[in-house]
């Protein structure tokens, strides 16, 4: 498993990961129950997908101007870049 941003994670399987989001509960065994957002057959699709997720609910609630969406696009892929470098602030 591998964490991603937030609260988003890949999870390996059998045919390549598996993005998905911890939904801060646990089962009767105290193991972390996520949500499957999609599969991939590769870890960058899972990093694409990460972000096009990550937009698409930052945008979700609200009207935006195109330059507005644009910094936000810019923003997440500045967040998921710094993760990737491990210069995030989390």
């Amino acid at each position: 498993m591998v964490h991603l941003i937030e609260n988003y994670y890949a999870l390996t399987n059998n045919m390549g990961f598996t993005l998905a989001v911890d939904k801060g509960k646990t089962d009767k065994e105290g193991n972390k129950i996520y949500d499957t957002i999609g599969y991939c057959g590769s870890f960058e699709e899972t990093v694409s997908l990460l972000r096009r997720k990550v937009v698409d609910q930052r945008l979700q609630n609200g009207s935006y101007e195109l330059s507005e969406a644009l910094a936000v696009i810019e923003n997440v892929k500045e967040e998921i870049k710094a993760a990737i470098t491990n210069e995030s602030n989390q």
